[in-house]
């Protein structure tokens, strides 16, 4: 009996300490719960103490922002002056790699590299790097670009939806449309880089603003050499494509006699050579093809006919944009002028509900993305995905932890297992499944000769 009253007395005193466990573990939920609520800032809380990097050499500590908890100079042996590689380990636990070019250094500039040197097709970074070499040119830094589809029933092996301007020519530009569920003619939707002659950095939504002129005709042209459908019914096509339109239905005019490549600021006197009502014309090297989509194309088609002769005409805007060199798109602004864009905080604060087509970009993944400030150009690559090395961010903690590095204006690029950043001769992260993805195009950094 005695026995028997231990061994309820015992089970008495474990029920009472479950039962102070658990409210223990209540209240502790309750002053978290009433912390997060006290500030409308939409980003995990990281407390840590003010730190200084341990690991850089013959100089003095510097003092890291409280997001960072230590950076590490990378490669810095062989490096050219101007150019630095550094890796950056994020408290919220993830691992950033940057490449940097100082803006005042004559033989460094930015550049843009096509995958396989046509629309049509994908290419890893490293193959990309090699091409340049194999033609001369010295790239220093590469991270993948713009975004796209990487196959479809239509015979596209992977295409970019972004714009993309190469030594001044004008290889391909969208139309603005809601594709990514943001607001493309707002600040923050479709945003592009490039850079003038002068050496401006731009970063802005980029708008074709095309047309071809046949008789008393106008005809508005959408994009080029994108997608032609009833959402971008007129395209203008060019040889940077591929070698035809891959259309179906749409009517099709083969203008020659023009001035090629097409750039920013454009007008050239034209002759239509060929009409074809079926689509999938052949694209020639010395013309390009004009394409539209069904419905519109039915009352063209008799306008336009073999022999008829026109003009062609590009302005892009804003009106800097027409002389850029290089350029490449991305999907969305972060910062300007060392803020977050306040349509991604509320991003982040509605947990993506407020572009719900893209709530992928309030969750942690693999990042890549671009930013300047007066002094320097970055490219960036967050790795993701890989528990005990890198979880990723969300795109909002992406342009704080831009914005503490001293970033002032930052567009995203396409992620995920895409993100890949390529310096000095090698894959200095780690891409997702541990290889690099074939992707669209790619931002560099690369060393002139003298």
């Amino acid at each position: 009996m005695k026995t028997e009253n231990n061994h309820r007395n015992l089970l008495h005193k474990l029920i009472a300490i479950c039962i102070l466990l658990l409210l223990f573990i209540s209240v502790i939920n309750v002053m978290r719960a009433l912390d997060d609520d006290s500030s409308d800032t939409p980003i995990t809380k990281y407390v840590v103490k003010e730190t200084s990097s341990k690991r850089t050499t013959g100089r003095a500590k510097e003092k890291l922002a409280n997001s960072i908890r230590s950076k590490d100079a990378l490669k810095s042996r062989g490096s050219p002056n101007g150019f630095q590689l550094f890796r950056y380990y994020w408290v919220g636990n993830a691992t950033v790699y940057v490449a940097e070019m100082e803006r005042d250094i004559d033989n460094l500039k930015f550049d843009v590299e096509l995958a396989n040197n046509q629309i049509i097709g994908r290419e890893t970074v490293t193959g990309a790097t090699r091409r340049l070499k194999k033609k001369g040119l010295l790239p220093l830094a590469g991270v993948n670009g713009s975004f796209g589809i990487r196959s479809d029933g239509y015979g596209r092996g992977g295409m970019i939806f972004n714009l993309h301007i190469q030594g001044g020519e004008l290889v391909s530009v969208p139309i603005l449309l809601d594709r990514w569920g943001y607001s493309p003619p707002s600040a923050w939707g479709e945003t592009s880089f490039g850079v003038t002659p002068d050496g401006e950095f731009l970063l802005d939504s980029v708008k074709l603003n095309g047309k071809i002129r046949i008789d008393k005709w106008t005809l508005a042209i959408n994009a080029v050499n994108q997608i032609c459908d009833s959402y971008s019914p007129v395209v203008l096509y060019t040889s940077r494509f591929g070698r035809s339109t891959l259309t179906r239905r749409c009517y099709e005019f083969v203008l020659k006699e023009l001035t090629l490549p097409i750039t920013g600021k454009y007008n050239s006197q034209f002759v239509v050579t060929a009409v074809n009502p079926r689509g999938n014309s052949r694209i020639p090297a010395d013309g390009v093809v004009i394409a539209i989509e069904p419905r519109l194309g039915n009352r063209w088609y008799k306008k336009i006919t073999q022999n008829s002769t026109g003009s062609l005409e590009i302005a892009l805007t804003p009106n800097k944009w027409q002389t850029v060199q290089n350029a490449i798109g991305g999907n969305l602004r972060l910062l300007r002028n060392g803020i977050v864009e306040p349509e991604l905080a509320d991003f982040a604060r509605s947990g993506g509900r407020s572009a719900y087509r893209h709530d992928n970009g309030a969750s942690r993944h693999p990042r890549s993305a671009l930013g300047f400030n007066d002094d320097k150009l970055f490219l960036i690559v967050v790795d993701g995905r890989q528990p005990g090395h890198s979880m990723g961010m969300t795109l909002y903690d992406m342009a704080t932890f831009l914005k503490d590095i001293g970033v002032k204006h930052a567009i995203n690029f396409d992620g995920g297992s895409s993100s890949a950043l390529w310096a000095l001769g090698d894959i200095v992260n780690r891409p997702a499944h541990h290889h690099e993805r074939p992707i669209f195009n790619v931002a560099l950094i690369r060393k002139e000769e003298k």
